[in-house]
């Protein structure tokens, strides 16, 4: 299992394969505009195929806002004890 499909499940919370099967589906498409299937449409569904895109589509995006996520956090912590 690949750390994007085990990042997607988690923060979409879905499982392994549904991540697995998103993932594979919108790097099938070959317009990243494109209808999403049923299952995609709605809920977790939905978040776990938008996350998917953009990491598809635009992967620096996804990796970037990962990396944010986790260092906003700790900058404002280190920021509190230093100062």
């Amino acid at each position: 299992m690949s750390l994007t499909v085990t990042i997607i499940a988690k923060l979409s919370r879905v499982d392994s394969d549904t991540a697995r099967r998103a993932l594979d589906t919108a790097g099938a498409f070959d317009e990243p505009d494109a209808t999403p299937p049923e299952e995609f449409t709605w809920g977790a569904g939905a978040r776990c195929y938008a996350l998917a895109s953009i990491a598809v589509n635009r992967p620096l995006l996804f990796w970037g806002g990962l990396l944010a996520i986790t260092a906003i956090p700790l900058l404002a912590v280190v920021r509190l004890i230093h100062g």
